[in-house]
């Protein structure tokens, strides 16, 4: 997670209801309630009092409140002691602390090859 947690870019208050595709870019984090999908690059925090009902795919995702549906997270997946997740992630690294939940499906996937091949090393000139 490369973004300063202290910049947030955007927040959506717990009295927010969102409904539809979000995109983001940095740091978001959301207090309110969210039905549909959030996509981007960047660290979305998950508040307590934060639900999400969708599909989120991002780089990194700090989990306190509820998400129901899918995760993608490129980095990283962090499921605090009030944090709880139905339904499936996949990301390269989970951390769930005590008192967490993870009630699903996981599948631990490495990071994208373009990424963790840099420069395209041991490719050949037709690839």
């Amino acid at each position: 997670m490369k973004e300063n947690l202290e910049e947030i870019s955007v927040f959506l208050g717990k009295n927010c209801l969102f409904k539809g595709n979000m995109t983001f870019e940095g740091v978001f984090r959301l207090d309110g309630k969210v039905e549909g999908e959030i996509f981007r690059s960047g660290t979305l925090i998950i508040s307590e009092t934060a639900v999400i009902k969708g599909k989120v795919e991002v780089d990194a995702l700090i989990l306190n409140g509820m998400v129901e549906g899918e995760v993608i997270a490129r980095e990283r997946v962090e499921i605090h002691s009030r944090g709880r997740l139905h339904g499936s992630v996949t990301t390269p690294a989970l951390v769930i602390q005590d008192g967490g939940i993870l009630e699903g499906n996981c599948k631990m996937a490495s990071k994208p090859e373009n990424e963790s091949n840099p420069e395209g090393m041991g490719k050949t000139a037709a690839e």
